[in-house]
């Protein structure tokens, strides 16, 4: 019975609780004046906290990793698909190919102190064939996509690679770089918006699934 009793005790100090902070206020005295009123009201206002709880326990636990969102089967996110995005490229030779990885990895370490950037800046110079990027702005309709197995999720990295090395293959102003040599996309280095490069394994992933949005600003580099 001492069990009960402590169990009845405490329901009764929290409903006493409960009705005097309601009755400091004007319309809660409304909402308590009787039980039937009194009740209603304190299931609904428990049962408020109680999602309130559970949504923020939940979501945090999705956003930490620690479980899924249990209808992600049903309800399945669709990105937004790149329409445009904005690429400078640069020219390097194969050799190079480790030293501009490290290169961007630098860049994705600094890219928020500004003044540590005169380090891959004087890199960049000795490394590139360029003096400096060119920028070309790539849009992307319909027609570069529709032939994808899920087209609402826009073009593909691949897609861009060729986009890229059709560009620089196809200009006059590169052919002094380009001539007599054999350059396919899979030597166009993709790097994303946090300056992580786009693995070869990754070819047929999405852009807008590896941090590349529309928009960007992002690097290629062809390596010859």
């Amino acid at each position: 019975m001492d069990h009960v009793d402590r169990i009845t005790s405490r329901l009764q100090a929290l409903d006493s609780w409960f009705e005097a902070r309601l009755s400091q206020y004007e319309f809660g005295q409304v909402l308590v004046h009787n039980s039937v009123s009194k009740y209603i009201t304190a299931v609904l206002f428990f049962l408020v906290i109680a999602i309130v709880s559970y949504e923020t326990f939940y979501w945090s636990g999705i956003y930490l990793g620690l479980w899924e969102y249990h209808a992600q089967e049903i309800f399945k996110e669709v990105p937004i698909h790149c329409a445009h995005v904005y690429v400078r490229v640069n020219f390097t030779k194969s050799e190079n190919e480790d030293k501009v990885r490290e290169l961007y990895q630098i860049k994705k370490k600094n890219r928020y102190n500004v003044m540590e950037w005169t380090v891959p800046k004087s890199t960049e110079r000795e490394m590139f064939l360029l003096k400096d990027f060119v920028k070309y702005h790539f849009e992307f309709s319909p027609e570069d996509f529709e032939e994808n197995p899920d087209p609402e999720f826009g073009s593909t990295i691949e897609h861009l690679r060729k986009r890229v090395l059709t560009t620089v293959t196809t200009s006059p102003v590169y052919e002094k770089y380009l001539k007599d040599l054999t350059v396919t996309h899979n030597d166009v280095v993709v790097f994303n918006n946090k300056y992580d490069e786009v693995k070869k394994e990754l070819d047929k992933a999405y852009l807008s699934k590896i941090h590349i949005e529309t928009g960007n600003v992002i690097d290629c580099v062809v390596l010859i």
